[in-house]
């Protein structure tokens, strides 16, 4: 059998039931509302799952294992354990009163949210607005895919490119987030068997227990077996391996596409089965991160990258075990795909178009009519702009495509940090503090990385870590001058009397 064969058997069965699922789903989109984040009949299980498959993205099966591939232990103990345990501890804290205000408002958004909690409909705008990073994103995942089709299929950039957008914009513009709830949990579920096997393909590396495992990575290179890293791009001390990555795993949750998840729910009860879920896959996904240091330890080190996973896969498996592992990857890079490109589609109909047309007085009647209009047209627009930044990346990139869409998301999620933080726990705060919090973060994070500002600044997660910082700092020292809250302050007094009952 012809080795490109039965990937695109495989590859042709997942769109059909993913177009059946989008057939089925087709109706239920009949709303801004329903398009967003769907009935609110589907079981947590499922929802925590969507969770851990937006999380995990292909980052984590293809672009970071390479740079674990160069640099070593460190890249491990940062993003396999740094960056989780703060991924895990801010879903904790912040997703059942995070879904407490938006259902008390009916919010379909963190733009939204954020506008509701301080009573300023301008903050909506403005972080619909800066939403807009997470485009970069968007070309990070396609571009993975891209690479994944042409090395496993055989074929051309741009077919590849044109199935990838064509494909997935496509789906989402007509199954919305019932289509995305369902679609999700069933790349997660393939995900989930794929990373056993690539975990597991290691055994043997393992033959002498973990003291073998380390003495062999100490023989690859200076600090690669060490948790720092000195010679490496991102990994050269505690602070970036450690405290940084921390503090970032806190952070990434407030992209639109996670934390908005709790507002699937049904009710608070929901919150508990939905965490444990999605923790669990998580934690399984993140030890694909191991294939790195395997793939550095059976092929050496002379490969791109890009390339390492797609070698690796390549070199150490039959036929038709490949076939599966690459619908597995592809699994993981579409399931955050659909999400990144739900909430963005969402975010401008209905906070920025909408926002500013209920401020131009248009009816409540006429504008429930047009806002999932609108964020389909955007969606439609959004295709061709991602379609020609992936292919720059692809064919004269500027810089590593996983540090530019770092640089990009990463200044997001620095923006909205102390504001949905504060908006959850602090009554006394207000829309100027939130607003001057989020711009003093893009301010620092943009600043250190493009004014070269110490020797820190080409790691993206220094300086989103240093704009969380100091955003948090300003908004907290702004609070403490407050005699009163501002605007939804009455909303906290609910969420604190749910609690003393619970």
């Amino acid at each position: 059998m012809n080795e490109t064969l039965l990937p695109w058997i495989l590859l042709i069965a997942y769109a059909a039931v993913i177009i059946f699922l989008a057939w089925r789903n087709r109706r239920r989109a009949t709303d801004i509302e329903s398009f967003s984040v769907g009935s609110r009949r589907v079981p947590p299980f499922f929802i925590g799952l969507s969770l851990a498959a937006n999380m995990t993205s292909v980052a984590t099966f293809v672009i970071n294992p390479g740079l674990i591939h160069a640099y070593g232990w460190s890249g491990v103990v940062g993003y396999g354990m740094a960056a989780p345990l703060g991924i895990f501890i801010g879903l904790v804290v912040t997703s059942k009163r995070f879904r407490r205000v938006g259902d008390r408002f009916t919010v379909l958004t963190v733009p939204q949210w954020l506008g509701e909690r301080y009573g300023d409909r301008r903050l909506t705008v403005f972080f619909a607005f800066a939403s807009m990073l997470q485009i970069t994103f968007l070309v990070l995942i396609v571009t993975a895919l891209v690479l994944v089709l042409m090395s496993v299929l055989q074929i051309g950039m741009w077919p590849a490119l044109l199935m990838v957008v064509i494909f997935t914009f496509g789906y989402i513009l007509f199954g919305g987030a019932s289509l995305h709830v369902w679609s999700n949990s069933l790349q997660a579920i393939t995900m989930l068997a794929v990373a056993g096997i690539l975990v597991a393909s290691g055994a043997a590396i393992f033959g002498d227990g973990l003291a073998g495992f380390f003495g062999r990575l100490d023989a690859v290179a200076p600090h690669f077996g060490s948790m720092t890293n000195p010679q490496s791009l991102l990994f050269r001390d505690l602070f970036e391996v450690v405290v940084a990555n921390f503090i970032i795993g806190l952070a990434i949750i407030m992209q639109p596409h996670i934390i908005s998840k709790s507002l699937y729910l049904r009710s608070e009860r929901d919150v508990n089965t939905y965490l444990a879920t999605a923790m669990v896959a998580g934690t399984v996904f993140t030890a694909v991160l191991l294939v790195g240091l395997y793939a550095r330890l059976e092929l050496g080190g002379d490969l791109p990258p890009d390339r390492v996973v797609a070698t690796y896969i390549a070199s150490g498996f039959a036929p038709g075990l490949r076939a599966f592992i690459m619908l597995g990857v592809l699994a993981a890079g579409f399931s955050t795909l659909e999400g990144v490109i739900l909430a963005l589609s969402t975010i401008f109909g209905n906070d920025f178009y909408g926002t500013i047309a209920r401020a131009r007085g248009v009816a409540a009647d006429r504008l429930r009519g047009q806002l999932l209009r609108v964020g389909r047209i955007f969606l439609i627009a959004l295709a061709p702009i991602t379609l020609f930044l992936a292919w720059r990346q692809i064919v004269a990139p500027s810089l590593s495509v996983a540090i530019f869409a770092q640089n990009g998301i990463y200044g997001l999620f620095a923006a909205t940090f102390a504001p949905v933080l504060f908006g959850i726990f602090s009554k006394r705060t207000s829309a100027p503090l939130a607003f001057a919090a989020a711009v003093t973060a893009l301010a620092v994070h943009f600043g250190m990385y493009y004014g070269g500002i110490t020797h820190y600044h080409n790691n993206p997660a220094v300086p989103a870590t240093c704009a969380l910082v100091i955003s948090t700092v300003v908004m907290g020292i702004g609070s403490a001058f407050l005699r009163v809250g501002n605007g939804t302050d009455s909303s906290l007094d609910g969420l604190n009397s749910s609690e003393e009952k619970e």
